[in-house]
């Protein structure tokens, strides 16, 4: 999902809900907190977690270079995607995009609307 806003959180809790949560947390996370507290607040909260999962991924899709019509093709050799500096690999599907000299990966560009 891209860059991630980590924030540090401190809160007071009792001791033995303390214990509890470390011994859940062992049991399914291998004693990470920070995922059982995360596993938590978003399995009880799932609807609001898709909601803020589409608009983020709404607003990367805006960010994203245009594709320039027709360029779309098969790697045919290895390389770097300038977009997302992932590598690109034979066979992958890349293109040209606006503001791009090499080819990027395709996902990495937005498809033009066909106007018909």
């Amino acid at each position: 999902m891209g860059v991630n806003n980590v924030k540090r959180l401190t809160v007071t809790l009792d001791d033995y809900i303390i214990k509890i949560a470390e011994e859940k947390a062992k049991i399914m996370f291998k004693g990470n907190m920070d995922n059982y507290i995360n596993w938590l607040i978003c399995s009880n909260n799932k609807q609001e977690v898709k909601k803020i999962v589409k608009t983020i991924e709404e607003k990367q899709e805006k960010k994203k270079p245009l594709e320039v019509p027709e360029t779309f093709k098969t790697a045919m050799f290895n390389n770097v995607c300038d977009y997302c500096k992932q590598p690109i690999y034979q066979g992958d599907e890349i293109c040209k995009a606006e503001g791009y000299d090499s080819y990027i990966h395709r996902k990495c560009c937005r498809k033009v609307m066909d106007i018909d």
